[in-house]
C-alpha cells in the first residue's frame, strides 16, 4: 500500500479516508483491519477511516459524513454556513441529497431536494457545501429579516458576495408552492448594490439599526488627518455635521493597545471639532437609532442657528 500517498490524501481530506480510497492505493482488507487494530487508524464512520493521528475536528467530522454520502451530497443550512464562516456553532450535522434518495446516517439531519442546479454546490476547505446564496436561501424560513441581515453583511464582508447575486438566485429558485425567503428577501431591500457592510459584526449591525429607522447612511472608514499629520479613520462618520460613530466590538477593539489608541483618537477628534457617539454590542438597536437621530438633529439646529 502507498502510505504516503494515502497520508497525502488524508491530509487533503481533514484527516480522512474512505475505504474505496485505501484499496485504490493497493490496501486490502486485512490492511485496514490491522492499522485498526493497532491503532494507527481510527473509524469515523463506516468504510471511513481517520488516519494516523489527526486531532478531532469538526471539519473531519463533517468530511466524514460527506465521504460516506456520495459525489451528491453536500452540507447545507447551518452546516453549510458553518463552513461559509457566517456562523460558529451549527449543532447537528445537516445534509441535503438528491430527492430520490434515500440516506440515512447516524447523527446526521439528511434533507432532499428536487430542485437543486450545478451554481448551488461549492466547495469550501474541501468540504461539498450548498452555494453562499443558496445557503442563505434555505435558512430564510426559519430566521427573521435581523438575523439573514447579519448573515448577509458576514458573507459581503468576508466572502465578497455581491447582493444582487442573492437576489438573482432568489428569482431563479423560486417556484409555485415553495417557501419564499421573506426575511432574506426584507434583508437584502435593506442593502444596495456596492453596500459596506462595514469591517466588524457591529458596524452591519448599527447600519442595517440606521436604514432600517430611515436614518441618513454614514461613509464607512471615513478618513481624517490627526494632529500630527497622521492618517486615521472613523468607523462610520458623518462628515457635514462632524459626527463621529465608534463602534467599540471586541474583535477589533479588545486588547489593552488598541483601548487605550481608540481613546487617544477620540480625545483628537473631540478636540477637531468633532462629536464622537460610541455604541457597544450590548446597546440596543433603538437605542443607537435615537441617540445617532438626535445628534444628527441637535447639528441641524446648531447650523440653522448661526
Amino acid at each position: 500500500m502507498d502510505d504516503r500517498a494515502l497520508r497525502d490524501l488524508a491530509l487533503r481530506q481533514h484527516g480522512v479516508v474512505t475505504r474505496q480510497q485505501v484499496l485504490a492505493f493497493g490496501g486490502s482488507n486485512g490492511s485496514i483491519q490491522h492499522r485498526i487494530g493497532t491503532g494507527q487508524w481510527m473509524r469515523a464512520r463506516p468504510g471511513i477511516y481517520v488516519v494516523g493521528a489527526a486531532p478531532p475536528t469538526w471539519h473531519q467530522r463533517a468530511m466524514a459524513v460527506a465521504l460516506a454520502t456520495g459525489a451528491d451530497g453536500y452540507l447545507c443550512l447551518r452546516s453549510a454556513a458553518r463552513a461559509w464562516g457566517l456562523v460558529d456553532r451549527s449543532g447537528r450535522l445537516q445534509l441535503l441529497v438528491d430527492g430520490q434518495r434515500r440516506v440515512r446516517l447516524a447523527g446526521v439531519e439528511v434533507h432532499r431536494t428536487t430542485r437543486f442546479d450545478s451554481v448551488d454546490a461549492a466547495v469550501i476547505d474541501g468540504l461539498p457545501v450548498t452555494s453562499l446564496p443558496r445557503t442563505l436561501i434555505d435558512l430564510a424560513p426559519d430566521q427573521d429579516a435581523q438575523t439573514m441581515g447579519r448573515l448577509v453583511d458576514t458573507a459581503i464582508r468576508d466572502r465578497g458576495i455581491d447582493v444582487d447575486l442573492i437576489a438573482r438566485r432568489i428569482d431563479a429558485v423560486a417556484r409555485p408552492g415553495a417557501s419564499t425567503p421573506r426575511s432574506l428577501m426584507d434583508a437584502l431591500s435593506l442593502r444596495c448594490s456596492g453596500y459596506d457592510p462595514g469591517r466588524s459584526a457591529l458596524e452591519s449591525r448599527i447600519l442595517a439599526a440606521l436604514a432600517a429607522a430611515d436614518i441618513a447612511r454614514p461613509i464607512c472608514q471615513h478618513e481624517v488627518l490627526r494632529p500630527d499629520g497622521r492618517r486615521a479613520f472613523i468607523d462610520l462618520a458623518y462628515p457635514a455635521p462632524l459626527i463621529a460613530i465608534e463602534a467599540d466590538g471586541w474583535a477589533f477593539h479588545g486588547h489593552r493597545a488598541s483601548f487605550d489608541q481608540d481613546r487617544i483618537r477620540s480625545n483628537e477628534l473631540v478636540l477637531m471639532g468633532w462629536s464622537v457617539l460610541r455604541f457597544t454590542s450590548a446597546m440596543p438597536d433603538s437605542l443607537i437609532c435615537r441617540v445617532v437621530a438626535q445628534a444628527l438633529a441637535g447639528a441641524r439646529s446648531a447650523e440653522v442657528g448661526r
